[in-house]
């Protein structure tokens, strides 16, 4: 009991360290940010981040590792489950659009600031978008064989799923009339009509 209270005290912790640096880099640029600003900030000293990260480059490739990680894990996790193709997909596009939204300053610092990564940072983004897409079409080609989809090529069909969440990060803003969730249900019902699949009831 104690070590897992350590480990959640560890991940909350480290959980607010990208919050805080992804903001700042949002703000200020990954160059005009110092590991001393992101200290300031979160009322710690450096050697405070020092336990999470090896340097900012570092804390850069996590903050954006974070959100295509967990894309990746939510396209897996759909590809794996027991049900027909539709209602997978149907969970995937409402889970992702919910990730985006969530984590759309991690994506919008990724956009602009993937110049600075490290070379093990760009190879894990890498991984995690061949991972991501590799689940996604597998389940779109597998709704097709079962006569569920109906599309010409599933990359077409995957990188205009993949393309259409991601720019969410972009225009998204919450004090708009439309929550996330309305948001996920609608892209939810657009993907499903791309693919030529029925609504989910």
């Amino acid at each position: 009991m104690a070590i897992e209270l350590k480990e959640e005290a560890f991940e909350f912790k480290k959980s607010r360290l990208l919050d805080v640096a992804s903001e700042l880099f949002f703000r200020h640029g990954f160059a005009r940010t110092t590991l001393d600003d992101i200290a300031a900030e979160l009322s710690v000293t450096k050697p405070f981040i020092y336990q999470f990260v090896e340097n900012k480059a570092d804390l850069l490739s996590q903050v954006c590792l974070r959100t295509t990680a967990l894309a990746a894990e939510h396209a897996r996790i759909a590809l794996d489950q027991d049900d027909r193709p539709t209602v997978r997909l149907a969970h995937f596009v409402r889970s992702l659009v919910h990730e985006i939204i969530a984590g759309r300053m991690y994506l919008a610092v990724y956009f602009r600031e993937e110049k600075h990564l490290p070379e093990p940072g760009r190879k894990k983004l890498a991984e995690d978008h061949r991972h991501f897409n590799h689940a996604l079409r597998s389940l779109l080609d597998e709704g097709k064989q079962q006569g569920e989809f109906v599309f010409d090529d599933s990359v077409v069909a995957m990188q205009a799923i993949t393309g259409a969440t991601t720019w969410i990060f972009n225009w998204y803003r919450p004090e708009e009339r439309l929550g996330a969730d309305e948001v996920a249900r609608q892209f939810e019902d657009f993907v499903l009509r791309a693919v030529g699949a029925r609504p989910v009831d």
